[in-house]
């Protein structure tokens, strides 16, 4: 760890109050479904983790998270900001009629938006709706999804019931971003830990725990403040009015304006004191994605990326994968009854590479250099025997094609049956 973490976090947070973050979020869920809202706050703060690490990014990063009630996340860049509705779902789809019923996040956005524009803000921001799980099928969601200023008649009207004011609802949709298909509450917690490995290869699962323990803590604490979204709009006004000069303590201006509201900030400058440096390798990529609001990286790439693979090799990892499932998909159109065949393969194959990642682990005590570096050392040596690789498909289901062979394992990867590892 770089710096001290207590420290990071105390020079942006005064001291904790008597009850603990949870304890706040229990008092905040006051509803009928107390442990249903509670699981919300809790995937929300899950949510404020991942958009936090977007601070790290090279290009184009937000200096800070906020995290309030009423638009769960707030991402302030020195130029813009985002607001950030998120909207967790039992089951089913979203259709754009269900988004834009009460309660469903829209609503909030125009709230939202009507505080930006009283503090004199909204022509800098973006209003988005985060939604857990997928968008309904149908042609109209699609293309609501897609652009929402092409709303319906009746979106329109469902809308205009809530916070707008009269002739606003063109600009409130020109900024409305919607952003379906985010991780469900049932596995955001190894969504975050696979990208958290993804930046930070070197680390064991048990300091990738920490640290994701450490970072989430701190956006419980944020999350648990009180400032009512007046008061937050007005300081993010004055942040975005504040030219980004180094002040004397070397603090941005514009975060020292938002100073006021320090409990519900997540700044760069805690994150960095509470994880170690990133390694060298870009991780943009990564961050970018995450910033977006895309689903997460694929676990091919995720796993080689905590087997320390360099950018050349996913890339022909991934090309090869694709290359391969088209082939896949021909072959199982055009053959009946290979499905076994196709596993059998399989088997061979992950042998073949575990075998190799074995040899690879052996090696670490001469060479370990490579053991860092797992996923080029064992995609090299792979790679280099295409003919071995053939000759596992005794029945011919590639033509005994060796690089179509390392696209089946790239797949098998990315179904978390290999992990690139020299253990």
């Amino acid at each position: 760890m770089n710096g001290d973490p207590q420290g990071g976090l105390q020079a942006l947070r005064p001291p904790p109050a008597a009850r603990s973050p949870a304890e706040a979020l229990v008092g905040m869920a006051s509803d009928p479904t107390g442990s249903t809202t509670f699981a919300r706050y809790v995937w929300q703060a899950k949510q404020a983790v991942r958009q936090w690490l977007t601070c790290l990014a090279q290009d184009d990063p937000p200096e800070a998270v906020l995290c309030e009630r009423v638009e769960d996340i707030v991402l302030v860049y020195p130029d813009r900001i985002r607001f950030l509705q998120l909207k967790t779902r039992d089951r089913g789809s979203w259709s754009a009629n269900v988004m834009c019923d009460q309660g469903h996040g829209i609503d909030a956005l125009t709230r939202s938006y009507a505080a930006a524009k009283d503090a004199g803000v909204e022509g800098f921001s973006t209003f988005e709706l985060w939604l857990e799980g997928p968008e309904a099928d149908s042609a109209s969601t699609a293309a609501f999804v897609k652009s929402p200023s092409s709303a319906s008649a009746e979106l329109r009207r469902k809308i205009s019931r809530f916070h707008l004011r009269q002739g606003e609802m063109d600009d409130f949709l020109a900024r409305l971003v919607i952003r379906p298909k985010q991780p469900p509450q049932s596995h955001i917690d190894a969504v975050v830990l696979q990208e958290l490995g993804a930046l930070w290869t070197g680390l064991s699962s048990v300091e990738l725990s920490y640290i994701y323990d450490l970072l989430l803590s701190a956006a419980e604490s944020a999350q648990a403040a009180e400032h009512p979204k007046a008061t937050i709009c007005g300081h993010l006004a004055t942040a975005l009015e504040t030219r980004r000069t180094e002040s004397g303590d070397g603090v941005p201006d514009s975060m020292m304006a938002l100073h006021p509201i320090r409990d519900h900030l997540l700044h760069v400058s805690a994150l960095r004191a509470l994880t170690p440096p990133l390694p060298n390798e870009p991780v943009d990529k990564l961050l970018s994605r995450i910033s977006e609001g895309s689903s997460t990286l694929s676990a091919l790439e995720l796993k080689m990326r905590k087997a320390g693979g360099q950018l050349r090799t996913i890339e022909r990892a991934q090309r090869l994968r694709a290359e391969l499932e088209v082939k896949r998909l021909l072959l199982l159109g055009s053959q009946a009854g290979v499905e076994g065949k196709l596993d059998q393969l399989a088997d061979r194959v992950l042998m073949m590479a575990e075998a190799t990642a074995d040899r690879v682990a052996l090696g670490a005590a001469v060479n370990p250099a490579a053991a860092g570096r797992s996923a080029d050392v064992i995609a090299a040596d792979l790679l280099s025997r295409p003919g071995e690789l053939g000759a596992l498909d005794h029945d011919s289901l590639f033509n005994r094609d060796g690089f179509a062979i390392y696209g089946l394992l790239c797949q098998l990867s990315d179904a978390c049956r290999f992990g690139w590892r020299a253990v």
